[in-house]
């Protein structure tokens, strides 16, 4: 549900008239964070899967034609803020390729969101026409570079460029308000997708015209101290909040700030130095006038974790009290504040305690009370300690190649945790399809890779991506072998005894002659020690196989070269038969049970039959089959038609139905 939500906001934000698409509408980007934070999850799903479907989805909506790029960060190598890249270039719509782009990221690194509007701003100009670009980010800059003022300095460039930002899974306002100024500052719009339900309503909008903007009425903003009433002076920074969605708004500056808002309920925040406070505001066809009291001091609060210290990626219980504001929450920081790469957060209105999933990495952390009228002030934090987890992996020290492998472990077993095997010293994203969740048990059946050479199999934390565990194996050739008995003829059956890894995804079949692995015609899964296979429609020289079904893509690791001859058929009936009769045919032939003898009108393809008119060859003995004559009196052939392949007649006879 949350996939769809995304792929709503994304094609919200690029709503556009279809018409003349690549002439008419400004070139489009689309900038994905592909941080390590995206393997966070969110309802048991990673926050990249939901982004992957969102963004396929959104490329199926965009008109044919339209100019459309895609730009990702963080998606080729780790602690590196340089690793920016422009996928899929500005063209006109190549929906294939976004796709296939999208589906081979995996997060990896940091989050330089500067780095990438810097290029992303430079790359659109260069083309030197209307532009936009739409960026997904679960998180904030973490590279030090300032997104809110490059993208003042854009606007004040003069670049025709509108950036739309889309915050996927920020809790904390102060953070939304730290990438939503990108959208304010280039004249674009910005969305915070939270839940399933906003996500699945922004879907359902997005597919409809766009509403009108609503009205907007005067509302001033003023600051005051809450011991003496005086205003405040100095610098002020103020958010305003829409109190249902909890979307953040717009952000202002300086006391007596004034802007238009629709009529709602607002949540408004501001913060001038030490001073904080916030004050909950209904809005009016008379506007209304915003007055919040800033006081140095902040309310009581406490955070107390279960334990002063816990496991790697497990999951602590922290008891709490404070203000209970909604919009406050509690989240996992560095032992000074600082917040991490991914975040880990819960609301407090979801009661006391709560459980929070501790980072895979061990060290000194925080606990954290967050209250949000403060301007997300941390008001209340407790130290934790994180000590490595017990972790192991065991499994041979080497395994065939595309054979099906028992791996035990020991670890969190938090959610989302998985086994996965890599190549030496890759990241948890570099399973390439072979992985298994831990939730299935303390023993998990995994397919080893279809190459030979040296792995590692390794245990991947499931709220930050980590790797927290690797243990070596080696994978060697896999013997296969594939045989027969008798000469081949076209339609007919051969068991063929056959030797290799027994994949229940695995095949043995037909192929034409140096045909690429994944071609086959006949074919059937390898069980027991034999399969029955259907032999080719057309006679010719064919392969055997033993194909190996890996998430590499298909390998051969058996094949014999084998010749199909054609069948020797006989076919005979009465020249003149009842309608509607029993008709005694003799026919000799191929019996496969795709086979077929029946009645056709004359000059139909050889796929045609008359409904009700025809028997399987299969249930042709000592040399005849009945086949019931059509109820329509006429001219028909009776005919043997092969269709282990693309149907064939092999054998025809003229019969009158009277």
């Amino acid at each position: 549900m949350r996939q769809t939500g995304i792929a709503a906001l994304l094609a919200a934000a690029l709503a556009v008239p279809a018409a003349t698409a690549q002439e008419t509408q400004p070139d489009t980007l689309l900038v994905i964070d592909m941080s390590n934070s995206m393997w966070g999850q969110i309802d048991g799903v990673a926050k990249v899967e939901i982004a992957r479907e969102a963004l396929a989805g959104l490329v199926e909506t965009l008109p044919d034609g339209a100019p459309t790029g895609l730009m990702a960060y963080g998606h080729r190598r780790t602690g590196d803020c340089g690793d920016v890249e422009q996928v899929v270039p500005v063209t006109p719509l190549d929906r294939a390729a976004l796709n296939r782009a999208v589906a081979a990221m995996k997060p990896r690194g940091k989050t330089p969101i500067t780095e990438a509007l810097r290029q992303a701003a430079a790359g659109l100009n260069a083309n030197d026409r209307p532009a936009r670009l739409v960026l997904i980010s679960d998180g904030i800059e973490t590279c030090g570079g300032d997104p809110c003022a490059l993208a003042k300095e854009l606007a004040a460039g003069g670049i025709d460029f509108t950036a739309h930002v889309i915050g996927f899974d920020i809790a904390s306002r102060a953070d939304q308000a730290k990438i939503a100024c990108i959208a304010s500052e280039t004249g674009g719009r910005y969305f915070n997708a939270r839940n399933a339900g906003e996500l699945a309503q922004a879907l359902k909008s997005s597919t409809e015209a766009a509403p009108a903007e609503p009205a907007g009425f005067p509302v001033s903003f003023s600051a005051v101290e809450a011991e003496t009433g005086n205003a405040v002076t100095g610098p002020i920074d103020w958010a305003v909040t829409d109190a249902t969605s909890e979307q953040l708004v717009a952000t202002l500056g300086g006391n007596d700030a004034k802007m238009e808002l629709p009529a709602g309920d607002y949540l408004v925040t501001a913060t001038a130095g030490e001073r904080a406070g916030g004050v909950e505001v209904s809005v009016n066809d008379q506007g209304a006038s915003v007055v919040v009291k800033l006081a140095s001091d902040v309310p009581q609060a406490t955070v107390a974790p279960a334990a002063a210290s816990a496991s790697a990626s497990s999951s602590l219980s922290v008891a709490f009290t404070g203000p209970m504001e909604d919009g406050d929450f509690l989240r996992i920081t560095g032992p000074d504040g600082e917040r991490l790469e991914t975040d880990s957060w819960a609301w407090v209105r979801d009661g006391s305690p709560v459980s929070l999933r501790l980072p895979s990495e061990p060290g000194r952390y925080a606990v954290a009370y967050v209250w949000a009228k403060g301007g997300d002030r941390s008001i209340a934090t407790a130290a934790i300690e994180v000590t490595p987890a017990d972790l192991a992996i065991d499994l041979p020290a080497e395994v065939p190649a595309g054979t099906m492998v028992k791996v035990s472990w020991r670890g969190p077993n938090g959610e989302g945790d998985y086994l996965a095997f890599v190549p030496v010293g890759g990241t948890g994203a570099d399973y390439d399809g072979r992985y298994a969740f831990v939730r299935d048990g303390a023993e998990l059946s995994m397919q080893a890779p279809a190459e030979t050479g040296d792995y590692e199999a390794v245990y991947v934390a499931g709220n930050d991506g980590q790797v927290m565990v690797r243990t070596p194996f080696k994978v060697v050739a896999s013997p296969a072998t594939v045989s027969f008995e008798g000469p081949l003829t076209v339609g007919s059956h051969v068991d063929v005894a056959w030797t290799g890894p027994g994949g229940g995804s695995d095949w043995v079949g037909f192929a034409p002659a140096g045909a690429p692995a994944g071609e086959y015609l006949g074919w059937a899964t390898p069980e027991g020690s034999s399969v029955r296979l259907p032999t080719p429609a057309i006679a010719g020289n064919y392969e055997l196989r033993y194909v190996l079904s890996a998430s590499e893509g298909p390998k051969v690791l058996a094949s014999t070269p084998v010749t199909v001859a054609e069948a020797e058929v006989k076919l005979e009936a009465p020249a003149e038969v009842a309608a509607g009769s029993e008709v005694q045919v003799i026919a000799e032939g191929p019996m496969a049970g795709a086979n077929w003898v029946g009645f056709a009108l004359p000059g139909e393809g050889d796929a045609a039959y008359v409904g009700g008119a025809w028997n399987s060859a299969e249930n042709i003995a000592d040399g005849r089959i009945t086949v019931m004559a059509p109820t329509e009196p006429g001219q028909y052939e009776l005919r043997y038609v092969i269709a282990t392949g693309e149907p064939r007649v092999v054998a025809r006879v003229s019969v009158t139905v009277k």
